[in-house]
């Protein structure tokens, strides 16, 4: 029995659902002994590539493989056809290292001729009638601004390299780099969204020394390697850039996880060299990476927190984020690409997943007798213990009609909420003339002696109040939580030796208080992933104001994986007209955003009102239901509404048209198949991706719901901007299909 390695490419991730179970089978065979009966591993007479063999598996569908020779055979997956394409593939498909960079990758030996560059028809000279001077229209500018000859150095195809310098159309040109190898498309989309060429390199070919020692260990050992030969293949497959579009397959439990999840599994096992770059970099202090809707953001911080784990199994991690969902859903990613890795309980070896609020509250209830009221002091000017229980959700309204002193204009929960986390909870404010000195920098509403005055005699009510029911809010459990760790330092020490943040946007002061208290200042303490454009739940503030110094230790990515060109764009169009700022507080833009991926424009329907919008909504999931169905494919459904009451009369009104909808609140959002698509609310999306989506009842006029914020323009603004971020939010959950459907007056 002769055993071989699998390598899978990342067009062979993507299986049709019809045959995966006989893609599995096949597969698992072949690892196990590649002469095995039924397999019929044969070459293909003719082929333009020595190495390439197809395999049954089953009557109608083959698999296009390229045998590499070795101690064992290594058998790289390019994909699986019914017979004829198959053996149409295997004739036209090369398996080879790129002789610029090094990068494996397969091309096409057919698809040169369609490169060919088609000589332009030269228009006839005609002579003017009229000596009157005719101003030519513009002509429209390349999307590339380097050469034909620059990109051939870089180790771009010549043929595509000519073509693409060519190129004026955005939608042309992806088409053109769609077919191309994994690195060649990413690299002339970079350019053509403005990256440099410096960049592409950095980017593709210059991994960081800690990353390269890294890679290096993973590797086999160095031996000579023959130019040309199988072994020269084999180890191009370790370079980074060739690591976006091959991976070796470890073992029956991933081959099924790769297969059974397609290409909604693909974040475990292909990565681009940017996010191994940042799942590998070592530094001494926190890091930052940025991004947009579907750039891998989460990915990164899964792969990280298991580097971290696998380092030392002794570290102590803590994996957070905003919401117990959010939480959920790392803490199910991180077992499913490692099921290996420890989930533990907070301060144990292995890896800690929580939601922020739970974490702070996690801390409380591990305190020693004594550390809660302390903290307690210090924060809220109380020393009280009791903090365990939740506070009454009007209890802002309820003070803001208490205080007569308070101006109309103030009079307002929300601000008075805001005023209490951005200002007085980080600056530790427990009596009135520490608020009058306080300075309270891009808060947007000016006050006076008298109003600050007013507003402490809010604050204090809602203390005392909360004092009176023992219980404590979020923001404060977390500020108090940060306090307990502090003086536990000169004892025992800090909690956690890492601890990763996913969606830092939305996290507040106290929280960062938190999570600095967890950690000492150390090599990789923390690390946090952003999308300032995704804030849809805490206020724009800055890192360092809470001793987390990410300066000069930040990056953005840019590349979607998720989202279509198409859909992207509409998302992207919802954050026109507002500025946004990362936790550095510098401009976060959507330049340079860019999809490998091309599919349906976005579709809207105008609706006379629910009814029709459920109508319409019914209808669109029939028709996705119905083409999901004859095709055999897999595929994710999902409605998208503003609230829970929309959700539960979409729901409704679905289940009476006869689509089998199914409510998501907490919890998993499981298959959210065909058949059976799932509502759920844009904010619950968060985190979530789905093949196809229906925005449902989108204000599509651009004003946004400011949802009482009357008291401030720049606050009303935020609001505004917001209701804007949630819409990118939800419209960046669909991959392949968007509907939108809207009220016209």
């Amino acid at each position: 029995m002769a055993e071989s390695t699998l390598i899978m490419t990342k067009q062979a991730n993507d299986i049709d659902g019809s045959v995966k179970q006989k893609a599995y089978t096949f597969l698992q065979k072949l690892i196990n002994d590649d002469s095995a009966p039924g397999l019929h591993i044969e070459p293909i007479v003719g082929a333009v590539d020595r190495r390439v063999r197809t395999g049954r598996v089953d009557d109608k569908y083959r698999a296009v493989l390229f045998k590499l020779a070795g101690e064992m055979p290594t058998y790289v997956v390019h994909g699986i056809w019914m017979h004829d394409e198959a053996i149409r593939q295997a004739r036209i498909t090369k398996f080879r290292m790129n002789p610029v960079n090094g990068v494996a990758e397969i091309i096409q030996e057919e698809a040169a001729a369609e490169l060919e560059p088609q000589p332009e028809r030269q228009p006839a000279i005609v002579e003017p009638e009229v000596a009157a001077p005719v101003e030519e229209p513009a002509r429209p500018q390349p999307l590339l601004s380097v050469s034909m000859a620059e990109l051939v150095e870089l180790g771009i195809d010549s043929r595509l390299a000519q073509r693409a310098v060519q190129m004026t159309d955005d939608r042309a040109f992806n088409a053109l780099v769609e077919s191309a190898p994994t690195w060649q498309s990413e690299a002339l989309l970079a350019l053509a969204t403005g990256s440099s060429l410096d960049d592409v390199r950095r980017d593709l070919f210059e991994a960081p020394e800690e990353v390269a020692a890294k890679e290096k260990v993973d590797a086999a050992p160095e031996e000579p390697v023959v130019p040309g030969s199988d072994q020269e293949l084999i180890a191009a497959l370790q370079m980074p850039a060739s690591r976006m579009q091959f991976a070796k397959i470890k073992g029956a439990d991933e081959l099924r996880r790769v297969i059974e999840d397609g290409d909604f599994g693909a974040w475990r096992v292909f990565l681009h060299p940017v996010q191994r770059t940042w799942v590998q970099k070592n530094t001494n202090g926190p890091l930052r990476l940025a991004g947009g809707a579907g750039t891998g953001k989460t990915v990164v911080v899964v792969h990280r927190a298991r580097r971290l784990a696998k380092d030392r199994p002794d570290a102590r991690i803590v994996m957070t984020t905003f919401t117990r969902n959010l939480a959920d859903d790392l803490a199910s990613s991180l077992k499913s690409l490692d099921p290996q890795v420890p989930q533990v309980g907070l301060g144990e070896n292995g890896v800690h997943v929580t939601g922020i609020d739970a974490l702070a509250s996690a801390v409380i209830r591990s305190a020693r007798p004594g550390e809660v009221a302390a903290a307690a002091q210090k924060m809220l000017g109380t020393a009280r213990a009791d903090v365990g229980g939740r506070v009454d959700k009007h209890l802002w309204g309820t003070v803001a009609s208490e205080v007569a002193e308070l101006p109309e204009k103030l009079r307002n929960p929300r601000f008075l909420e805001s005023e209490y986390e951005m200002v007085v909870l980080p600056n530790g404010i427990v009596d009135e003339a520490g608020y009058l000195r306080v300075r309270r920098p891009g808060r947007g509403v000016r006050l006076n002696k008298g109003a600050r005055q007013a507003v402490w005699k809010a604050v204090a009510r809602y203390r005392e109040e909360e004092a009176l029911q023992g219980c404590a809010d979020f923001a404060e459990k977390a500020a108090i939580a940060a306090e307990c760790l502090k003086a536990r330092v000169a004892d025992g020490g800090h909690v956690a030796d890492h601890v990763l943040v996913d969606e830092g946007q939305d996290l507040k002061p106290s929280h960062w208080m938190l999570i600095r208290a967890l950690v000492g200042a150390r090599a990789n303490d923390i690390f946090i992933a952003e999308d300032g454009h995704q804030r849809i739940y805490g206020q724009k503030m800055v890192l360092s104001h809470y001793g987390i110094e990410t300066r000069g230790r930040s990056r953005r990515l840019t590349l979607n994986y998720r989202t279509t060109a198409e859909n992207l764009r509409w998302a992207t169009a919802r954050l026109k007209g507002f500025d946004y700022s990362d936790l550095d507080g510098e401009e976060d833009t959507v330049d340079g955003y860019r999809s490998a991926r091309h599919g349906a424009e976005p579709v809207v329907r105008s609706c006379s009102g629910l009814v029709e919008e459920l109508d319409v909504t019914a209808e669109v999931l029939r028709d996705w239901i119905s083409e999901a169905q004859g095709s055999g494919r897999s595929e994710a459904l999902a409605v998208l509404v503003r609230d829970k009451q929309q959700r539960d009369r979409v729901v409704s009104g679905l289940n009476e048209r006869g689509v089998a909808a199914r409510a998501v609140d907490r919890g998993g959002v499981g298959a959210g198949g065909v058949d059976e698509p799932v509502v759920m609310t844009m904010h619950r999306a968060k985190g979530t991706e789905f093949t196809k989506v229906v925005l449902f009842d989108v204000d599509l006029d651009g004003s946004g719901s400011p949802h009482g914020y009357d008291f401030s323009e720049e606050d009303q603004a935020d609001a505004q901007k917001r209701e804007r971020s949630l819409l990118y939010v939800a419209a960046s959950r669909a991959r392949d299909e968007l509907v939108v459907t809207d009220v016209h007056q």
